[in-house]
């Protein structure tokens, strides 16, 4: 379900419109048991069939590193249960996109 609060402030001169959905409460994620947790920096999860098994693995990356962790989903879509992590490497090498 959406919320939409729209406000006017002086005939034309401003529209501000603003967004809410209703959210379940949070959930802290675990990968081989313990608590997902990332380096310094924000983080950019992100569900994709990463290994083509037909269910989405979660992909996270670190904005101070400029790396890409994978976590295996080793469950089902509906009951997502990650593994341990793996650097995403290209050329045989740890991938990272540069950041500043």
């Amino acid at each position: 379900m959406f919320r939409i609060e729209i406000t006017a402030i002086a005939a034309g001169a401003l529209v501000a419109a603003t967004m809410a959905q209703d959210l379940a409460a949070p959930v802290r994620l675990t990968a081989a048991g313990e608590p997902i947790t990332v380096d310094v920096g924000h983080a950019a999860p992100y569900l994709y069939d990463w290994d083509g098994d037909g269910d989405r693995d979660l992909l996270v990356g670190q904005f101070g590193s400029g790396k890409l962790r994978i976590y295996p989903n080793e469950g089902t879509d509906t009951e997502p249960r990650y593994g341990a992590f793996a650097w995403f490497e290209a050329g045989g090498q740890v991938a990272t996109v540069p950041a500043g």
